[in-house]
């Protein structure tokens, strides 16, 4: 069973160091069996500040249209954003508030990058806000401190082997969310069709 599993990269900032972690990632997901993926920089999105939700749009840009049409068919997310101010970028916030069904009943894993703890705060606003969707937060989530020291544009720095072997456990337990709740939702299709 295939799993198509998007990266959602949380600001638009100059000077996102951030980025090589989702770049990582992406090549990272992208050698895993079964799993298809694609890194979406909002930089890309025409959204703007939160005027109209995507299904309030009376015109639609083809690339709202290709993100929507994306994550609907996704399995599951991973979001790789820095920590600001002890929170999340509005950047992310905005992208997440312009979609609502296509996150519904669908996991999401969180990296973070940020200071000395790596953007664990961003992390516990990112669990609200996704249950505030209709989603799920798998328990695993990795940290990234001090990116400036220990990332660089080619990925970890350091202790590379150490950060693998992080990210294949990382993406074993979201594509074991990402499997049961596919597997979920069929069965409630299945059984509202039947019904």
């Amino acid at each position: 069973m295939s799993l198509d599993l998007p990266i959602l990269f949380g600001t638009v900032r100059s000077e996102r160091r951030s980025i090589w972690v989702a770049r990582y990632v992406e090549r990272r997901l992208a050698q895993r069996t079964g799993v298809t993926t694609r890194l979406w920089d909002p930089r890309e999105l025409p959204f703007g500040n939160l005027d109209r939700r995507e299904w309030e749009m009376t015109e639609r840009p083809a690339v709202v249209e290709e993100f929507v049409r994306a994550m609907d068919r996704a399995d599951g997310f991973v979001i790789v954003t820095p920590e600001y101010n002890f929170g999340i970028p509005g950047t992310l916030k905005n992208l997440l508030d312009h979609l609502f069904d296509e996150w519904n009943r669908k996991p999401f894993g969180f990296i973070t990058a940020g200071a000395a703890f790596g953007g664990v705060r961003a992390q516990d606003q990112l669990r609200q806000v996704i249950s505030g969707l209709h989603a799920i937060t798998i328990p695993m989530a990795l940290a990234v401190p001090r990116i400036g020291e220990t990332w660089g544009p080619e990925g970890p720095v350091g202790d590379r082997e150490a950060w693998d072997e992080r990210l294949t456990a990382f993406f074993t337990e979201l594509e074991w969310y990402a499997r049961a709740l596919q597997a979920a939702r069929r069965e409630g299709d299945h059984a509202s069709a039947v019904a």
